[in-house]
């Protein structure tokens, strides 16, 4: 009779056991399976991804990683708050996804470390999709397709080519590929982090050029219509700027693929590009990847 009874106590528990385990199955699969909005078109049944998303619902909010010194497309503005295009770009992706945008400021050396790191869940910061990196990131559609340009004070026409500044003093900025395209050309180069002070050093002769993003420029002309400088040559080389992830994380990258879609269609995308770069013919507008046109 105690052996019976036993066994039964045995199977209650076992049983109870296994009940607690379905539910606590079916609960975790429940709270998997939560997306943004109806909108987004992410697959709610999603299986072997890092959580990425899931648990960026969890919060409410988009980690975010950001240089914030980088003008105009992420720096300090007026009464000290983050501004710039890829700041807006990335806010507004995060309200299409139903979630606040959270900023996590760092330096641009340890912007993609941070993200293996898991420091924050995307970052919108001018990075290029590039082959080199796509063993450890993933990057979202081009939400930005630029070139390099080459810039001369307006009243000078010694320099009319990258040709040209073969042993001339040539001002870039110390982040990105502008030096290296300097070096191709054996100029001399002299660091200049803002596209301001670039543009200032150009027209007070300290300077012969400067290697340069497009979209900077066109900011720059847009903030003061009467600087004396002018764009001699625009290099056929394409970046395409997009949002980095660490692998593993598809639904994410889907679902900010969708937002910057649903930003184009809807205008949102084109307000922050008048915003920060006016509505010029040069002007690149949507997301379009300008290598096939």
């Amino acid at each position: 009779m105690r052996r019976t009874t036993n066994r039964w106590i045995s199977l209650t528990i076992l049983l109870a056991i296994a009940c607690m385990g379905i539910l606590g199955g079916c609960a975790g699969s429940k709270q998997a399976s939560r997306v943004p909005g109806q909108n987004m078109g992410i697959n709610p049944y999603r299986v072997n991804t890092g959580y990425l998303l899931r648990h960026a619902i969890d919060r409410g909010t988009l980690r975010i990683g950001t240089e914030r010194d980088y003008p105009p497309f992420s720096y300090i503005g007026i009464g000290g708050r983050l501004t710039g295009f890829d700041v807006e770009i990335a806010q507004e992706v995060a309200r299409h996804m139903e979630l606040k945008a959270e900023f996590i400021e760092t330096d641009w050396k340890s912007l993609l470390p941070g993200l293996t790191e898991g420091k924050y869940d995307a970052v919108f910061n001018e990075i290029e999709d590039r082959h080199d990196r796509r063993a450890l990131y993933d990057f979202s559609v081009a939400y930005l397709s630029t070139s390099p340009v080459l810039l001369t004070s307006s009243d000078k026409d010694a320099i009319h080519s990258f040709e040209d500044i073969r042993g001339k003093t040539i001002g870039v900025n110390p982040i990105g590929n502008y030096a290296n395209i300097a070096d191709k050309y054996d100029a001399d180069i002299k660091p200049v982090k803002y596209i301001h002070d670039a543009a200032s050093q150009l027209v007070d002769g300290k300077l012969d050029a400067v290697i340069t993003d497009q979209f900077s420029v066109t900011n720059l002309i847009q903030q003061f219509p009467d600087m004396a400088v002018k764009t001699v040559e625009i290099s056929s080389a394409v970046y395409e700027v997009s949002a980095a992830f660490v692998k593993g994380n598809p639904d994410l990258v889907a679902a900010v693929d969708n937002a910057l879609a649903t930003m184009q269609e809807d205008g949102s995308y084109l307000a922050i590009w008048n915003k920060y770069f006016g509505d010029s013919p040069l002007s690149y507008k949507g997301i379009l990847d300008r290598k096939n046109q």
